[in-house]
């Protein structure tokens, strides 16, 4: 997703759970030592039936709509509702690797096209892409010189935007969401490579099971440095920034992808021998290239 001035255009094309955990496999090295590995007996939530999928969609969108007019600062604190989204939106996703029958779910934004994949208009339907993930995607990228004036003239104060932008250049969401995510994918590189070692098969259910762990601790990760940040202004201000970004208009498509030619390929990587090596210059190198984004934003 990229960013260029407030009256952009975002277009989201999310693919399955595996597409993601591809692009999500290198992390950074910072808090290693307290970050959770990745657990063997841990099971990735499997696609519901069409009927059952239907249900849990229409409880969750009731239960944000809720929530949402509660205030906007409820839906990034509530970590429960954020984590229930995370595995309904897992288990839809699936569901569409797997090419399963699902019922029509169009009355709750998500319309199947020619293709088989799901068509969102977040605007309408903002429970698929919660607040604090837009907080995480967008505002360590966007431009507050010139997103702050437009944000004063809303309501916020000079010291709100200051306040802003020296969390966002004293925390460092990638690097946050890298420490969580580095230890799972070296823990389980070190797994594949065990079971090679035994002559043991990698089934997907375990590279599944690797994504979901992933990919949930990235998530988590992510609505935390959101939290921290809404945690700088107060209630008014953060309606003010949840108004400026409703208004940007936001789509979306939720698409399979090919899961046998993506667990290869992922699998292939975990079994380098210098896996871990790469990970960590690689992650190193990503922080870099974010520290330089922040620097050169105009």
């Amino acid at each position: 997703m990229q960013v260029t001035s407030y009256q952009c255009h975002r277009q989201r094309l999310r693919r399955g759970p595996l597409a993601a955990g591809l692009l999500l496999w290198f992390a950074s090295i910072a808090g290693v030592a307290q970050a959770v590995e990745f657990d063997e007996k841990l099971k990735a939530p499997m696609a519901k039936g069409a009927a059952e999928l239907k249900s849990m969609g229409e409880s969750y969108s009731a239960s944000f709509a809720r929530l949402s007019n509660v205030s906007p600062a409820a839906v990034v604190t509530n970590k429960a509702l954020f984590l229930e989204h995370f595995d309904l939106e897992w288990q839809i996703k699936r569901a569409l690797e797997d090419k399963r029958p699902m019922e029509d779910l169009s009355a709750i934004g998500l319309v199947k096209d020619e293709s088989g994949s799901l068509r969102i208009d977040f605007n309408a339907s903002p429970q698929w892409q919660p607040f604090p993930e837009i907080l995480a995607s967008m505002m360590p990228i966007i431009s507050l010189d010139t997103a702050g004036p437009l944000l004063v003239n809303r309501g916020f104060r000079e010291s709100d935007v200051a306040a802003i932008r020296s969390y966002i250049e004293t925390h460092d969401v990638e690097a946050a969401a890298s420490a969580r995510t580095l230890p799972i994918a070296i823990s389980f590189s070190k797994v594949v490579k065990k079971y090679d070692k035994i002559k043991r098969p990698v089934s997907n259910d375990l590279v599944f099971s690797y994504i979901y762990q992933r990919n949930k601790a990235d998530a988590e990760a992510r609505r935390e440095w959101s939290e921290g940040l809404i945690h700088v202004l107060d209630d008014q201000r953060v309606r003010v920034l949840h108004s400026y970004f409703a208004e940007v208009k936001s789509t979306g498509v939720w698409s399979a992808s090919d899961t046998e030619a993506g667990i290869a390929g992922l699998l292939a990587l975990l079994r380098l021998p210098d896996f871990e090596q790469r990970a960590i210059a690689e992650s190193r190198g990503a922080e870099s290239r974010g520290a330089e984004v922040r620097g050169a934003t105009p």
